[in-house]
């Protein structure tokens, strides 16, 4: 997946509690781990706290379909919301 400066930034936000640089977001997308922050820990992120709008617009069509796999979605809170993107898995890829 080609990283751009916009894309970088927008998952180093969802970081605001952490030192992330460039190149851990960069491996974290390519290899799945830096500095102990995983893909899916960054995934989980993008959907508990961006709008769905902008999950499809920044996220790869295969990006957007591990953010949605069941891995992912069990770990969100509220249970509402696993609920609601396990049903969005449901129409897109069933």
């Amino acid at each position: 997946m080609e990283l751009n400066k916009k894309t970088i930034n927008f998952f180093k936000s969802l970081y605001w509690d952490y030192d992330v640089s460039e190149n851990d977001i960069i491996k974290i997308i390519q290899v799945g781990e830096s500095n102990g922050l995983t893909r899916k820990n960054l995934l989980g992120r993008v959907l508990r706290s961006r709008r769905w709008y902008e999950i499809k617009k920044i996220l790869s069509p295969a990006l957007l379909k591990e953010a949605l796999s069941e891995d992912v979605t069990k770990t969100l809170f509220p249970k509402s919301l696993s609920h609601k993107y396990n049903y969005v898995r449901k129409i897109l890829y069933q």
